[in-house]
């Protein structure tokens, strides 16, 4: 098995349309790099299972623990006796997104790549259509295989992948700093606490005094002096002695 270099990738690719549209200014150290399509799926409530169509220059975000499929915008076709090694770009890959789609493209394979991806990383990722980000080596086998029927791959992205994998993922990193913001919420509550408890008591200590002294006044004015007076006359005497024989 040998790879294609940069001189093989400038005759061959355009001969043999293993890229189409093919331009040889994408051939980067025997690699040549693809691009974001006009399609992309990101699994979060916003997309209700439905893909994004995007125009030329239209950005989409991948938020951490969020799951997305990107169509390429090439279309590749992998002669039968050759095997296709796929990537991301590591600028990419250094921000936390992950290809979980698989490494290589079989032979016979003729249509657009759907590269299943997933952040990992602690920030949003952003990318927009036209981004040339996907990585493409070409090996060649010796000989080709012994099947000779073309698999008809992607020209959009499919609903039956999308719906296993509708809504969002948690990553250890999140639920890290999710606990993290209700270790600090329940520490604001034990300090709201102690506070309001500090609070309570000062304001008892210097209201208590100045309470028991309005009972004693009002306690001492006229109308509660009568009060105590009428109480004390109504109070029934005591059953006199019987007199003595």
């Amino acid at each position: 098995m040998s790879f294609w270099n940069d001189d093989t990738w400038r005759v061959q690719g355009a001969a043999q349309k293993v890229i189409e549209p093919f331009d040889s200014s994408r051939i980067e150290d025997a690699k040549y790099m693809l691009s974001v399509g006009d399609e992309v799926y990101v699994s979060d409530e916003a997309s209700k299972k439905t893909p994004q169509k995007l125009k030329e220059g239209d950005g989409f975000a991948i938020d951490p623990g969020q799951f997305a499929f990107l169509l390429s915008d090439e279309i590749v076709n992998i002669p039968f006796n050759m095997l296709g090694f796929i990537s991301i770009r590591a600028t990419i890959k250094f921000y936390g997104l992950v290809n979980i789609s698989g490494f290589h493209v079989d032979p016979g394979y003729e249509g657009r790549l759907i590269f299943s991806v997933f952040n990992a990383g602690p920030t949003r990722i952003q990318l927009k259509r036209g981004e040339q980000i996907f990585s493409i080596w070409l090996a060649e086998l010796k000989g080709p295989i012994d099947r000779t029927k073309v698999i008809k791959g992607y020209r959009d992205i499919p609903s039956k992948l999308i719906t296993p994998v509708s809504g969002k993922f948690t990553t250890a990193y999140q639920l890290e700093r999710e606990l993290d913001a209700l270790k600090e919420d329940i520490s604001n509550l034990k300090a709201f606490r102690t506070s309001a408890l500090v609070i309570i008591t000062i304001a008892g200590a210097l209201l208590l005094p100045t309470f028991k002294d309005t009972v004693v006044k009002l306690w001492n004015q006229p109308p509660m002096t009568e009060i105590r007076g009428q109480l004390g006359n109504s109070t029934p005497s005591p059953p006199s002695k019987p007199p003595a024989n």
